[in-house]
């Protein structure tokens, strides 16, 4: 028979298995619930480049045109005593113009009245003393003034850039000539048809120039182009009509421009993969 302190010993060794059990329970528990887990981040999808990504890019195109058209500003500017007078005045002139640039072949469909204006001169005069018996008062000068102004074009498709220059040159001399005192200038210009024509020649030009940015990038990058996501244009830029001075000497020699520059630029995103 076991003696008493023997079974003591034993239960006490039993005792402290079981403690050591829960222990190990409660530590397992613990854990299980995060208290003193640890938390690892993974980056999902770091090696693999993103499904979504895009590169923009602006493309630009030019195209140049031979101008064809020429805008010419001449005016006429006369004075009298009443409006009717200045008036009168001022008809009698534009017409001796008129007839003279249809005398060069201008056709009356190319001569358009633009600006027509009857001014009374003591809005504009520096005022002079009038002098009385009495007293001496500022007074305006008395008057009326009328400017009459009128484009007229001539346009030379057939013929050189040289031949157009001459042509202008004839206008301004032949209407100088029959008393218009006022030459704005000319300007060239193209027909509309050219001008349509070349901004859609520039336009293609701009898009294949963003094509060619975007390839260029992706594979800078190591990425290849998948697709177009959206093109946007911006309006096409049109050469300001050049202008050149004139005066009123005879001969008027006018060169024109060898060519226009028409602009086109459009914002492209291209998807990548």
């Amino acid at each position: 028979m076991q003696s008493a302190s023997t079974r003591t010993q034993k239960l006490v060794a039993v005792g402290a298995i079981v403690a050591l059990a829960v222990l190990s329970v409660q530590a397992y528990a613990l854990v299980s619930t995060g208290s003193l887990a640890t938390t690892i981040h993974t980056a999902s999808g770091s090696t693999d480049p993103p499904s979504n990504s895009t590169i923009s890019v602006t493309g630009n195109g030019q195209v140049t045109v031979q101008p064809d058209i020429a805008l010419l500003s001449i005016g006429v500017n006369t004075q009298g005593s009443s409006a009717q007078a200045a008036a009168r005045q001022n008809a009698q002139t534009m017409a001796g113009v008129i007839a003279a640039l249809e005398n060069l072949g201008i056709n009356s469909s190319s001569i358009q009245t633009v600006s027509y204006n009857v001014y009374q001169q003591n809005q504009y005069a520096v005022p002079v003393v009038c002098s009385t018996p009495l007293n001496s008062t500022a007074c305006a000068a008395e008057g009326y003034e009328v400017d009459d102004e009128i484009q007229v074009t001539l346009s030379v498709s057939n013929q050189t850039l040289a031949q157009l220059g001459t042509a202008v040159g004839a206008a301004i001399d032949a209407a100088v000539g029959q008393g218009a005192n006022e030459v704005y200038g000319v300007q060239f210009t193209a027909s509309n048809a050219q001008l349509q024509q070349a901004n859609t020649e520039a336009l293609q030009a701009a898009v294949k120039d963003a094509s060619a940015q975007a390839n260029a990038i992706a594979s800078a990058l190591g990425v290849t182009v998948t697709g177009v996501i959206s093109v946007t244009t911006s309006p096409a830029y049109l050469p300001t009509p050049v202008v050149y001075a004139t005066s009123g000497s005879s001969p008027t020699p006018i060169v024109a421009p060898q060519s226009l520059t028409i602009t086109a630029s459009v914002q492209a995103v291209y998807a990548t993969s």
